[in-house]
């Protein structure tokens, strides 16, 4: 007698939708090293300063987010919508922003040093002493990184 053994494996979606608590509590989940397709919605939510350095948070949704200083170095965003974002002199240094949507973001002062820009949206993108991928400063690029970004 034949006998057939099936295994299933339930197939894992992390949508998270972060409100008070926060984005802090959930970087655990899909720290430095993830590989995970992690979902966080953090629009319109104030995280100053916030280490998410390394951290996957491909295809995140961070529209109108408040990342001021925020440590973004090696942080996977690929796909991320950060349109209208707020990431004041944050370090983006190394991070992966293939096809991220950025979208009137605000990088004033932000350092982008090596980061992945391949395929990001940038319209009205605030460039004020930005650190631009190939290490030039958009005050000495004409006031952007257009141009700069590999």
């Amino acid at each position: 007698m034949l006998t057939k053994k099936i295994l299933v494996i339930p197939a894992v979606v992390g949508v998270l939708a972060l409100g008070g608590a926060g984005l802090a509590a959930a970087t655990g989940t899909t720290g430095a090293g993830s590989t995970g397709n992690a979902i966080y919605n953090c629009s319109a939510t104030a995280y100053p300063g916030i280490d998410l350095a390394g951290c996957g948070l491909k295809n995140a949704h961070l529209a109108d987010a408040h990342l001021l200083g925020a440590n973004l170095t090696g942080a996977n965003l690929t796909g991320a919508f950060l349109g209208g974002a707020n990431l004041n002199d944050a370090d983006l240094a190394g991070a992966h922003l293939t096809g991220a949507l950025l979208n009137v973001a605000n990088l004033t002062g932000a350092n982008l040093n090596d980061a992945d820009l391949a395929g990001a949206h940038l319209t009205g993108v605030s460039w004020s002493n930005t650190t631009c991928p190939d290490d030039t400063n958009s005050d000495n690029d004409g006031g952007t990184c257009s141009g700069h970004l590999s």
